[in-house]
């Protein structure tokens, strides 16, 4: 397949009909039409990601997060040059992955091991435990899940049976969460929905935005070999925050 081929592939699977109107995703970068036989899977397009699919030889970058957000005014990032030079494309499928079937929250609901998973707001996903735990047992569970270096949480006034779910930042959610489950869970809250959870008695996680959407990676080598079982895949993990 070519790049636009495989694009095309991609979109059928995920229609960029999904995706919100104030987002960018789709075709960031294409150096040349040319056929693709390697491709790097990343959450974003960082520059360790760069050097990695320069060093190895890879024609393409396929990640969730955009590689072009905001407008740009004029190709000066050096990550950009080095990628037209390489000859390296990408491709990112960013709010339309979010909320397809078997997508980034679907793939969070299944690492979770989530029974009965069921759409949740505009993108998320509920379903249940199949036994209840206790706020603390469950953000341990999570923890170790989702392989954070640590997460954040409030300790509701129930135990755990009902969860709820938004992959990446969605704090925004969260009271909508208390009507339908015991716990929510997100990458990235603020300090005051922290306390007004904990105010209300409810429990929520805050996992981080990297490790509530990596999941979503073996969802695109998945569709990759798919399309063309003779692609070479490989996903790259790296999160350059660290925690002490």
């Amino acid at each position: 397949m070519t790049v636009t081929e495989l694009y095309d592939y991609l979109t059928a699977k995920i229609p960029c009909e999904l995706s919100e109107d104030w987002d960018n995703d789709g075709k960031m970068l294409i150096s040349s039409d040319k056929s693709v036989k390697k491709v790097l899977i990343s959450l974003d397009v960082t520059p360790e990601a760069v050097k990695e699919a320069i060093d190895d030889g890879y024609d393409l970058i396929l990640t969730h997060h955009p590689m072009i957000f905001k407008p740009i005014k004029g190709i000066t990032n050096e990550k950009f040059l080095s990628l037209i030079k390489a000859d390296i494309s990408v491709l990112s499928f960013h709010t339309r992955l979010d909320s397809v079937e078997g997508g980034v929250n679907d793939a969070l609901a299944s690492l979770l091991k989530l029974k009965n998973v069921r759409p949740f707001e505009e993108m998320g996903r509920v379903g249940e435990l199949d036994d209840e735990m206790t706020p603390a047992n469950f953000a341990d569970k999570v923890k170790r899940l989702l392989g954070c270096d640590r997460l954040n949480y409030v300790e509701g006034n129930k135990d755990i049976k009902t969860v709820s779910l938004l992959g990446g930042g969605g704090k925004d959610f969260w009271q909508a969460a208390s009507m339908c489950s015991d716990v929510y869970i997100t990458g990235e809250m603020s300090y005051n929905t922290m306390l007004d959870a904990h105010e209300a008695g409810f429990s929520v996680i805050e996992a981080g935005h990297y490790f509530t959407e990596f999941p979503v990676c073996r969802v695109l080598e998945a569709f990759l070999k798919e399309a063309d079982t003779g692609i070479e895949t490989k996903i790259f993990d790296f999160y350059p925050v660290k925690a002490i």
